[in-house]
């Protein structure tokens, strides 16, 4: 083929001119000198086939000699010169058979190489995007799963942990941190965020950390033995917090309260989990003191008080609470002097529900006020038609805090007929109570006797009866628990009498506390030995026996 060297020469610096040759030069030459031979052959084939060109074409492209004028080179310089060097018309005729073939083979060769490199873009730019898309899942998943101030995991990757949970016991406690929100508006938000991430840093050794909400952090731990494994990080944790934080040269305090779920893993669900906790962290901010376990005794309380009040607004529309009348007697000689109105739900279903179950729940809803206030007309409206007894009611201390109180009483006395003289209001001897003199002198005003119910086991010191406007003290049942103090007894009795007050004992249930109490010159007495809380108004003494329920 050395004849052909000088054409092969010239069709290398054809497609060098015509385009950029990959690779070595010589390497190059030798792959156009292989499809010339190739070409060569083909003419002088028999019998003749023009396929070989569209091969020969296609080679050209994967060669990478692909640029367009190096078709145009190809075509010119083999059309132009070779047939001369084979020598003959028929070769001429053959020669451009195999060209036009070769003009196929390149043209439909380029094409499929648009295609692939089309393909491959598009599939480079699929994988571009799935990494892109695979980073933006990732982000968002971090996002959702994590708190953005302190980065540790939220609720809901606390949530899903707590699904996780395998055989054995855990425990979670939740820290609630205590006016925080004060201290941020105080700090600004990037000392409050510093303030959280501190937290955070100190926290983080007890167990799984999470951080529900901007107050709340939360400590996992599997794999407890009891109760006692998680009150012991629960300590630490507070005493962690209670070493300042300092931040820009100040040192910061933060105090927190623990609210301790411990349990078996197996059954239990992430909402459950959560639920609990945030009711013992509920319970240690209203006891006010350490960590509170939850207990599920207690708890059960708490949702018989919420059923509770949920129905008391429609038990009071039904007329559903109502009262009994408890005899108030007179000692020197047992004459019924009055009656004390208690309260009663005639609950469905459950018959009588006494008042240390919906009177709480009352005076924490609010509702207090309209039971109070028709409670308070029922027994004026009683008493009004009974001529000469004393009518007894008692009143919350959150009544007191009614600026229409003293307006109301005097409208239900105008309303009932019942004189203002025969109406007292007991109160209970507590702090709040005492703060309320404005209150407690319009009802005086009115004409009404006030008595100071529970006394001798609340807050009021002797200076501070003296500016009050009580006429009775209702001595609290605990003082008879014990007859041999008689001392004692009779010096509060005494203190009261000079205080101008006259003095009822609750609680009296045998005839020996009647006679110790008359015997130090008590003036009235109460309880279930003298007569038994009833339905209807008591004129006589009726004693009862000293078996022992709730009187109130």
């Amino acid at each position: 083929m050395t004849s052909y060297a000088a054409l092969t020469d010239d069709w290398l610096r054809g497609v060098v001119a015509a385009g950029f040759v990959p690779g070595v030069r010589a390497r190059a030459r030798s792959a156009l000198e292989d499809l010339l031979e190739e070409f060569v052959a083909a003419v002088r084939a028999e019998p003749f086939d023009p396929a070989p060109g569209r091969r020969i074409g296609a080679e050209l492209v994967d060669l990478r000699m692909s640029a367009p004028p190096v078709l145009g080179t190809t075509v010119h310089l083999l059309a132009g010169r070779l047939p001369a060097l084979l020598d003959g018309d028929r070769e001429r005729q053959r020669v451009l058979a195999l060209l036009e073939s070769l003009v196929v083979g390149f043209v439909a060769a380029q094409r499929d190489l648009a295609v692939r490199a089309a393909e491959e873009m598009n599939r480079s730019e699929k994988i571009h995007w799935r990494a892109v898309q695979l980073d933006l899942q990732r982000r968002l998943q971090q996002a959702l799963l994590h708190r953005p101030d302190t980065g540790l995991p939220n609720e809901q990757h606390l949530r899903k942990t707590l699904a996780d949970l395998g055989g054995g016991r855990s425990g979670l406690l939740l820290l609630g941190l205590d006016r925080l929100d004060e201290l941020a508006d105080t700090l600004g938000d990037d000392r409050g965020a510093r303030l959280l991430t501190s937290i955070a840093r100190r926290l983080r050794p007890l167990g799984i950390l999470a951080h529900l909400s901007a107050d709340v952090f939360a400590v996992l731990m599997p794999g407890t033995t009891g109760p006692d494994d998680l009150i012991k990080v629960a300590d630490q944790a507070l005493r962690l917090l209670d070493a300042p934080f300092p931040i820009d040269g100040h040192d910061l305090h933060v105090t927190a309260h623990a609210g301790l779920v411990e349990r078996p893993t197996v059954g239990s669900d992430p909402d459950g989990w959560l639920h609990d906790a945030r009711l013992a962290l509920r319970w240690a901010r209203q006891d006010g003191f350490g960590p509170a376990l939850f207990d599920p005794a207690r708890a059960d309380e708490e949702r018989r008080r919420h059923h509770l009040a949920a129905e008391m607004p429609a038990a009071l529309t039904r007329g559903e609470f109502t009262l009994h009348y408890q005899p108030l007697v007179r000692l020197a000689d047992r004459a019924v002097i009055g009656v004390e109105a208690l309260a009663r739900w005639s609950r469905p279903g459950d018959g009588l529900v006494m008042p240390l179950q919906f009177i709480p729940v009352a005076e924490r809803t609010g509702l207090i006020r309209p039971l109070g206030r028709h409670l308070l007309e029922l027994a004026c409206r009683r008493g009004a038609a009974e001529p000469g007894l004393l009518i007894s009611v008692n009143l919350s201390p959150v009544q007191l805090r009614d600026p229409g109180l003293v307006a109301s009483v005097a409208d239900i006395l105008h309303r009932t007929g019942l004189p203002a003289t025969r109406l007292q209001l007991e109160i209970t001897e507590t702090a709040e109570t005492l703060r309320h003199r404005p209150a407690l002198a319009g009802l005086a005003a009115l004409g009404i006797r006030l008595a100071l119910d529970d006394f001798g086991t609340g807050y009021s010191s002797l200076a501070v009866l003296t500016t009050l406007p009580f006429t009775e003290a209702k001595l609290a049942g605990e003082f008879l628990r014990d007859t041999r103090r008689r001392d004692v007894l009779g010096h509060i009795i005494d203190t009261c009498h000079a205080l101008s007050m006259t003095v009822t004992a609750e609680g009296i249930e045998t005839a020996e506390q009647e006679r110790l109490l008359r015997e130090l010159g008590c003036d009235h007495g109460q309880g279930y030995h003298l007569g038994r809380p009833r339905p209807e108004l008591a004129h006589s003494v009726s004693f009862a026996g000293s078996d022992r329920t709730d009187n109130r």
